[in-house]
């Protein structure tokens, strides 16, 4: 993927108000799926697993699978590194 597919994933998932939402709740520390289900209760868990795999692919959430539980984890390094670029040039 070209540093240009990634600025453009990158965009895509921050410019929808519930990604930055889900963000916002992950800020304070990974949570399950459910949890975040839980705390978007307007929705139903199919469009959390939406938003949340468009986040998974810009790379600002990690996932890791704990048994039956999925735990998401906010990865802010390619926020950092946008504006890195930003400055640098």
């Amino acid at each position: 993927m070209s540093i240009e597919d990634q600025y453009d994933a990158l965009f895509k998932a921050l410019g929808h108000r519930v990604r930055r939402r889900l963000l916002d709740l992950l800020r304070s520390g990974p949570q399950t799926t459910g949890h975040l289900c839980e705390a978007m209760h307007e929705l139903d868990r199919c469009t959390v697993m939406q938003h949340l795999r468009v986040l998974e692919r810009a790379g600002l959430v990690v996932v890791e699978r704990r048994g039956r539980e999925r735990w998401n984890h906010f990865d802010a390094l390619p926020i950092h590194d946008l504006l890195y670029r930003a400055v640098a040039n």
